[in-house]
C-alpha cells in the first residue's frame, strides 16, 4: 500500500488495536491490518464490518452488570444513530440531562440505565426473545455501583469470517 501522505510503500503487519476511535477507553482489536509509512510515520488501520463491530460492542454493554458511565451512554446513543434531543424523546428526561450522564457529571439513575438498554436492543434489531431474557435475568444483575470497566478484546475474525487475515501471535 502506498502512503497518502508522502507517497512510499507502506509495510503493513497484523496486530492489537487500541480502538479509541469508538469513543470507548476499554476496547481492543485483535488481528487487524495496520500499516505504518516508514518516511512520514503515517498509520492506516483496516477494520472491516464497522457496524456489525460496533452492534457486538453494544450489545456486550447491554450485558454490563453495573450502571453505564457516560461514554458507554454516548457510544450506545451514536450507535443508534440518535441525536441527543431524539434519545431525550425516548427516555423522557431533558437534554441537558442526556448530556450530563453522557459527561459524567450526573450519573444515570437505574431506571433510566434499564429503559436505555431495552431502546437500544430494540432499535438494533435484538430479537424479542433475547429483550425478555435481558429484562428478566439480566437486569437483577445491574448493581448500582461503578465497577472497574472490564477490558473488551475482540477478534475482527469472529466479527468478519470473510475478513479471516491471519491470526495473531
Amino acid at each position: 500500500m502506498e502512503c497518502f501522505i508522502c507517497g512510499q510503500e507502506m509495510s503493513c503487519s497484523i496486530e492489537m488495536y487500541h480502538y479509541k476511535e469508538c469513543g470507548l477507553d476499554n476496547v481492543y482489536l485483535v488481528n487487524v491490518e495496520v500499516c505504518r509509512c516508514p518516511g512520514c510515520n503515517e498509520k492506516v488501520v483496516s477494520i472491516p464490518a464497522l457496524p456489525a463491530l460496533n452492534t457486538a460492542i453494544g450489545e456486550d454493554l447491554l450485558q454490563k452488570e453495573s450502571r453505564l458511565n457516560g461514554k458507554e451512554i454516548r457510544f450506545l446513543r451514536k450507535n443508534m444513530g440518535m441525536k441527543s434531543v431524539d434519545l431525550q424523546r425516548y427516555l423522557g428526561v431533558d437534554n441537558a440531562t442526556i448530556s450530563r450522564w453522557e459527561s459524567g457529571k450526573q450519573k444515570i439513575s437505574l431506571p433510566n440505565d434499564r429503559l436505555l438498554r431495552v431502546v437500544y436492543a430494540h432499535m438494533k434489531g435484538i430479537p424479542t426473545d433475547r429483550i425478555t431474557s435481558l429484562v428478566r435475568d439480566g437486569f437483577v444483575q445491574i448493581k448500582p455501583k461503578e465497577m472497574v470497566s472490564r477490558l473488551y478484546r475482540i477478534d475482527i475474525n469472529s466479527i468478519c469470517p470473510l475478513y479471516q487475515l491471519p491470526a495473531l501471535q
